[in-house]
Order: structure tokens, then C-alpha cells, then sequence
């Protein structure tokens, strides 16, 4: 992982607008045979009234070659997925005001409309014969509904008014090819002629929510995701597969599970369903396989992978499943044999490999790949050699700047317990010389850091600082008992975790322990804001939308289920625990100058937990600045608010140094 750091003296370090300006990559899917990439890459655009991030649907050849831009909707395309003939692909795109699915053929010619839904479409799947697509469309209000809100009467009842469910509908692709445009109905009388009526059908009702569609191969029936509510605490907890059928739109649940199921895959033969379970409704998920007809699931990963498997993915032949797993601060590629239950790796390497998409022929296979120092590109690769080669190189500006060292550490918590980490060393580190040290808890908790590439840390690197990234317990990656044994112990072993290896770095000589910092975002401001409220060893701290106050948290949160289960149930029943383990309850003690940052429509970790803390620091005495972002939620995604966060977290940081940040012992 090691450069030359000599060479990197050479070359300019990254600046606030470099981070921003990076290209970014999402939604990257092979195509059916194997020979073109299809993925989105998204840029900035930060005009005199915009400021966002705008993504467009690129293909490049599986043999090489420049990737080249397909579509370019004025607001966007997402979402590309791929004809079963590999000569078109459906997209989603807001062109008309609303976001609507479109389709494309690769060889050349326009993007045409497939759908007009009154309130926008989403999630397109092709059947196997390539004749329908299957999508989501959320539910409208009534005519009586939308008189009522006309007139004023709007109140909103929690639980019933604050959510539109969504659901399952199928559209036949052939009608686009009908110069008679049939998918449209023709206007009644009295009607606007200009306006087209979709001739979509329905395949779901009910007072439930779909998601994750996917066809059976005969075309016959759908499998998908069921939640009582499109809310994150149903998402999280609450998803179970469920078959429609397309004729008969009867709808059968297919497990003996109460929840926590995902990710449902058709097997090619249509025998079989895959899907993703956690058997606490939420954390660490195993692989399962199940009879189309339901009955007994077989649980592929649980005996020998303890790792959370994610995004399965059926060989063509039906006999294996392939999907990523986090093995410590490692992503890589697995499969797993339907007959014999053999997990094998597939991917070795210090990377991030994600987005898994496979050809027909059963052996090319496309994913992403992260390093430390290079951001994710497209790869495709050879099951059977394991051979892969990079088919991108989305942002090559990189190879002109210095980047520092990231080094994976081990070390002892206060109770024996090994944990691991990962240390970026300031760009022109010395041996010998201690540098002020950013430590920066990760979010989730279950959020552990990998290798892949983090231009935030190479960004403080380069102004001289060394950024620790810590996996404590409580995080994915390190087995089931780590990633649970920060149950009912926010704060405490996770803290020891942090504190020890913090210590680590000093006695190794690298950490100054006068100039330490410590900032994060979620659950890293939760164990920020515990850390100043529990020792005054740090200089100066940042809280990015963190956890404050966890009995009104319980409250304010769109997750209060994620709650119970880390606290054996809500405040009512633990009080004395939330209490106990929040840092509002240990203000008075904080000493440390902190910068506070958040979005103002976080739902996830609300805008009053920030409130919290900036009133209970302000009280203290303590110095402190509280930002808000408008329209920014639990990431912060608006690249002129992303510029002033670097800036503005750097600037906070250098006001509390008082030795040099490049490390000169002389200064």
C-alpha cells in the first residue's frame, strides 16, 4: 500500500475543491453477453443558482476501449439496467418534471418515454423474454384527499398521513416500438389532448409497501420486499419476500421468517429464490436459499462465513451464488455452492470490491474497485483465472497529487480485546517526529472503515496531520459477537477501544499527545461528543449530525426499533441506561472547542440533537460554532456546502494548533 513518499513531495497536496470535483461512479451492471459495461458517472455542477451533483448513464467496452456518455437528461439518468438481448437499456430519468423510465437503444438513436405515471416511476426490471418491465410507483392521493388539502384541511395523522406506500406495476416494452404510440390511451371527451395516459397495470394492493423487485424466469411471477411502511424503522427491520403473481395478482409470503429479509434473486431455473436474512431484523446478514413454493430455507453462510454477506448475484447455470462480504477493513468477492454449501473467495487483495454484476456466459464479471489510493473504477474479471483488468479510470487528475500512506494497525483495548484500525500518515512523514493526530470515529456503529479510497483523509494528510480512523467493536467486518458487543454499551468498550489505540500511536511516537483532535458524523458525533464529555485530551473536536441525547433521540428519530434493539427496549424500560450513556447528561465536564455541523432535514439523527448540545456547550463555557445546511439531510450532499465543511472543519482544527501542522519539531 506504501508509496514513495520522496515522490510525493513532488506533486501538490488535495485542496476542498479537488475532493468536490472528483467524478463519482454508481449503478454499474454488466451486459447480458458480456461485452459492454453500463454505469453512472456523476460530476458537480455548481452554476450561479445550482449546486448539486448530476449523474449520467456511460458505456465502455469489456475489451477496452474509452468509455463513452450515452445519455444527457438536463436533470440526470440513473439507474441503467439491461435488455435481455443487450441492445437497449431502461434508465430513470426526471425529463418531463417527474422521474419516469426511458429506454435507449446502445447502437444509437433517442431515448424514448416508457412511462407517464402521474407521480413518477422507479426500479425498472426487464423480464427474461424482454417484453415488460416491472417498476415501482408510489401511491397518489384520492380526489377526496386532494380537496381536502385544497380547502386547507391538511393535518397530518403520524402513522397514517405521513407516508405514501408504493407499489408494484408492469408496462409491455413493445408498444414503444408502435408508431401508432398504443401505450397511450387516446383522450376522452373534454379531456387535455396533450396529456398521456399511461396504460400501465397494476400488480400490487394492499396496506404494504414493495421493494426489490425480480422476475421469474418463465415471466409468470415477481418476487419482492415487503414492509408495512416505506419508513427506515419498517425497512430496517421489518422486509419479507413475498411471489405476485401476474395473472392472478394473488400475493404469498414465501418464508417462515418475521423479518429482516432482502435482496430476494430468482434462480435461472425459476426453482429456487436467494435472499439476504438477519435474524435480529437488523445487523449482520446471511444467505439463504428457499423452493419457489416456500417451505424450509437453507442458510448457505452461517457456519462458515462469519461475515455480512451482501448483493447475491446467481451463477446462469443456477449452481452457485456469488456475493460481497467485509472481512475486516476488506471487500471482496465470494461464491457459494448451492449443492455442497462450499464458500470460497474469489477476489484477494488490499481493495474494496462492490458491484457485482455477471454475464450469461457464467465466467466475466463486472465490479467496482476501491484501493487507499485510487477511487473506485469498473473492473471486469474472469471467475474461472480470477484475472481481472481495469476498465476505467474515472478521475486520472489523482496521479498529479500527493496522498499519504494508509498503514492497517493493530492493537490491545483496555480488556485484552484486538482491534484493528486504519492510520493515514501525514504526505512527507518522518520517522521520529510525532504529528498532530485527527481521530475520527466511524458511523453506524456498524459502519466499520475499509481500504477504499477517502479523500477527506488524504485532503488532512496533506496539511500535515495524521488521521486514525479506529474500527472499535460494534462494527461489521470482525464477526457477529464483535459487531453485537456493543449492546446495552454505548460509550464504553467502544470508547476503550478508541482511547487505547489513541495511546498506541503516541507510545509508537507517531500521535503528539498534546495536539489531538477527534471528529465525526452519526454515530462517530455520538462517540465524539461522549469523548470530550469524558476527557480534555483533545485540542479541538468536530460533530457532524451526531447522537446527543438518547432519550429524546428515541423520540426524534425515524429508527427508534435500531434503539430498542442496542438498548433491550425503549427509554420507558431502560431509562436509567439511556441516560446513563448520553452526553448531554455530561456537558458540564466538556472543556474541549467544538465545531458543530448538520443538516437541517436529518430525519435519521434530527436537527434538535445538535440544538442540544450547542445549548449545553454554550452553557459550559465552552467554545463552541453550530452550523446548519438547508435542505441537506443526514449526509451533507450539496457541493457548495461540501466545500464550506473542509474548509471550514480545517480551519477549526489549525485554530487550536499551536505547534506547526506539518510536523516541525523546530516550530
Amino acid at each position: 500500500m506504501a508509496n514513495n513518499t520522496q515522490e510525493r513531495r513532488e506533486l501538490r497536496t488535495l485542496h476542498p475543491e479537488d475532493i468536490v470535483g472528483l467524478k463519482g461512479l454508481s449503478g454499474s451492471v454488466i451486459s447480458p453477453d458480456g461485452k459492454w459495461a453500463a454505469f453512472v458517472r456523476t460530476v458537480p455542477v455548481l452554476e450561479v443558482e445550482k449546486s448539486e451533483h448530476r449523474g449520467h448513464i456511460w458505456l465502455v467496452s469489456t475489451d477496452g476501449g474509452e468509455p463513452f456518455q450515452l445519455t444527457n437528461g438536463p436533470d440526470g439518468d440513473s439507474n441503467p439496467q439491461w435488455s435481455p438481448d443487450s441492445t437497449r437499456l431502461a434508465f430513470v430519468s426526471k425529463r418531463d418534471g417527474k422521474t419516469q423510465i426511458w429506454i435507449i437503444p446502445i447502437g444509437g438513436g433517442e431515448a424514448k418515454q416508457l412511462t407517464h405515471a402521474s407521480n413518477g416511476a422507479s426500479n425498472p426490471r426487464w423480464s427474461s423474454d424482454g417484453k415488460q418491465i416491472a417498476f415501482l410507483k408510489a401511491e397518489e392521493d384520492s380526489a377526496a384527499e386532494e380537496q381536502r388539502k385544497k380547502a386547507g384541511d391538511d393535518r397530518v395523522i403520524m402513522g397514517t398521513d405521513d407516508f405514501k406506500q408504493q407499489h408494484l406495476w408492469v408496462i409491455d416494452v413493445e408498444m414503444l416500438d408502435d408508431e401508432s404510440e398504443l401505450l397511450f390511451s387516446l383522450p376522452g371527451e373534454g379531456s387535455d389532448e396533450n396529456v398521456d395516459v399511461d396504460k400501465s397495470q397494476r400488480l400490487t394492493e394492499g396496506d404494504f409497501h414493495v421493494s426489490e423487485p425480480c422476475w421469474s424466469p418463465d415471466g409468470k411471477q415477481i418476487v419482492f420486499i415487503s414492509t408495512p411502511s416505506p419508513k427506515a424503522d419498517d425497512t430496517m427491520f421489518n422486509g419479507l419476500v413475498r411471489v405476485v403473481g401476474l395473472e392472478t395478482k394473488h400475493v404469498r409470503k414465501l418464508t417462515a421468517h418475521t423479518g429482516g429479509e432482502s435482496s430476494p434473486r430468482w434462480s435461472p431455473n425459476g426453482e429456487q429464490i436467494a435472499y439476504l436474512h438477519s435474524p435480529a431484523g437488523y445487523g449482520q446478514k446471511n444467505l439463504h436459499i428457499i423452493s419457489a413454493e416456500g417451505g424450509a430455507s437453507t442458510n448457505l453462510t452461517a457456519t462458515q462465513l462469519d461475515r455480512n454477506a451482501d448483493l447475491p448475484v446467481w451463477s446462469p447455470d443456477g449452481t452457485t451464488i456469488y456475493f460481497i462480504a467485509m472481512d475486516r477493513v476488506r471487500w471482496q468477492l465470494y461464491s457459494a455452492s448451492k449443492a455442497e454449501g462450499e464458500i470460497r473467495q474469489i477476489t484477494h487483495g488490499d481493495c474494496v470490491i462492490g458491484g457485482i454484476s455477471i454475464a450469461d456466459d457464467g465466467d466475466t464479471f463486472l465490479c467496482t474497485r476501491s484501493e487507499a489510493h485510487a477511487p473506485t473504477d469498473i473492473w471486469v474479471g474472469s471467475i474461472r483465472t480470477g484475472g481481472r483488468k481495469q476498465l476505467t479510470k474515472l478521475n486520472p487528475q489523482l496521479e498529479n497529487f500527493a496522498l499519504g500512506e494508509v498503514q492497517v494497525i493493530q492493537w490491545q483495548s483496555s480488556d485484552g480485546l484486538e482491534i484493528e484500525g486504519l492510520l493515514c500518515l501525514p504526505v512527507g512523514y518522518e520517522a521520529g517526529k510525532s504529528y498532530p493526530l485527527i481521530v475520527e470515529p466511524h458511523g453506524g456503529p456498524r459502519s466499520s472503515r475499509d481500504l477504499g479510497f477517502k479523500p477527506t483523509w488524504h485532503y488532512f494528510s496533506g496539511e500535515g496531520f495524521a488521521y486514525f480512523a479506529p474500527n472499535f467493536r460494534g462494527g461489521d467486518g470482525y464477526g457477529n459477537d464483535f459487531a453485537t458487543a456493543n449492546y446495552n454499551d454505548w460509550g464504553g468498550g467502544d470508547y476503550q477501544d478508541i482511547m487505547t489505540g489513541v495511546d498506541f500511536l503516541i507510545e509508537g511516537g507517531i500521535a503528539d499527545p498534546d495536539r489531538l483532535i477527534v471528529g465525526g458524523s452519526s454515530y462517530g458525533g455520538y462517540m465524539t461528543s461522549w469523548i470530550i464529555t469524558h476527557t480534555d485530551r483533545f485540542r479541538a473536536a468536530c460533530n457532524v449530525c451526531g447522537v446527543i441525547n438518547l432519550v429524546s433521540f428515541y423520540a426524534q428519530t425515524d429508527i427508534p426499533s435500531f434503539m430498542s434493539l442496542y438498548f433491550a427496549g425503549p427509554p420507558s424500560q431502560s431509562l436509567g441506561l439511556y441516560r446513563e450513556r448520553s452526553p448531554i447528561n455530561y456537558v458540564d465536564h466538556a472543556q474541549t472547542p467544538t465545531l458543530i455541523l448538520h443538516g437541517e432535514e436529518d430525519i435519521r439523527v434530527p436537527l434538535p440533537q445538535s440544538e442540544e448540545f450547542y445549548a449545553g456547550l454554550k452553557a459550559a463555557g465552552v467554545n463552541t460554532v453550530f452550523v446548519k445546511y438547508p435542505r441537506e439531510g443526514h449526509s451533507i450532499g450539496e457541493p457548495r456546502h461540501q466545500l464550506d465543511m473542509l474548509k471550514r472543519q480545517l480551519a477549526w482544527y489549525n485554530q487550536y494548533m499551536t505547534h506547526d501542522a506539518k510536523g516541525d519539531e523546530s516550530a
